[in-house]
């Protein structure tokens, strides 16, 4: 029965995950798709080149939202002590049920069965996961993105940074090898999914961001 439950979790978790809200303010309000433009990619930071800084918090919003309800869905469905018979979930059984929705949520988001499996890079999801697991690491990672970006105007550096780091302190916090490696799944798709992102590093191609107004240029006519 708890075998059930958990599938059921994966799913709905995964539906949840694909209400990519990138995609659905863009379409919705804008009457247009994101994915279309800058780097293709549905989440906040493309949203912000394209659309301005609400469009960017509204959909950091929601795709923190949507893994917090897929947490309290899956905590609803299935009670901390119906896992603790099985040995992959511990002494850590609801860190590891938290891990185990946000996981599925995160692969919704970036691989979205509602917007033809092209999602997001999965950083605001994830992190919405971090910290319902764990707030303390959260904070670590989030003072780290916002120091790196602070400093290189990398978005995309602050985010490998964060996905290298979260099973380093998952380690050093828990000392539990289970939830390492689910900590590390999370880095490495974080991680692959930023693939042209650390390529462009490499060779002084990345965009930075800015917060600044962009002058506007006003042209003469002769």
């Amino acid at each position: 029965m708890t075998i059930f439950k958990l599938i059921l979790v994966a799913i709905i978790s995964y539906l949840l995950g694909s209400l990519n809200f990138g995609v659905i303010l863009s379409t919705r309000i804008k009457h247009d798709d994101v994915r279309s433009h800058g780097s293709g990619n549905a989440g906040s930071t493309n949203m912000l080149r394209n659309y301005g800084k609400a469009f960017a918090v509204l959909t950091i919003i929601g795709d923190m939202a949507k893994v917090g309800i897929a947490i309290l869905i899956a905590f609803l469905m299935i009670k901390e002590k119906e896992l603790t018979g099985y040995k992959l979930f511990g002494d850590n059984a609801t860190i590891m049920l938290k891990s185990f929705a946000g996981f599925f949520c995160v692969i919704g988001h970036i691989y979205p069965c509602f917007f033809k499996f092209k999602g997001g890079k999965g950083v605001a999801t994830s992190g919405g996961m971090v910290f319902l697991v764990d707030w303390r690491i959260a904070l670590i990672l989030l003072a780290m993105f916002i120091i790196t970006v602070a400093v290189t105007q990398y978005v995309s550096l602050g985010s490998i940074l964060m996905a290298i780091f979260y099973p380093i302190y998952t380690f050093a916090f828990y000392l539990s090898i289970p939830l390492t490696v689910i900590a590390l799944v999370f880095s490495v798709i974080v991680i692959v999914k930023h693939k042209e992102n650390i390529v462009n590093l490499l060779e002084h191609k990345e965009n930075k961001i800015t917060f600044k107004k962009k002058e506007k240029k006003h042209k003469f006519k002769h």
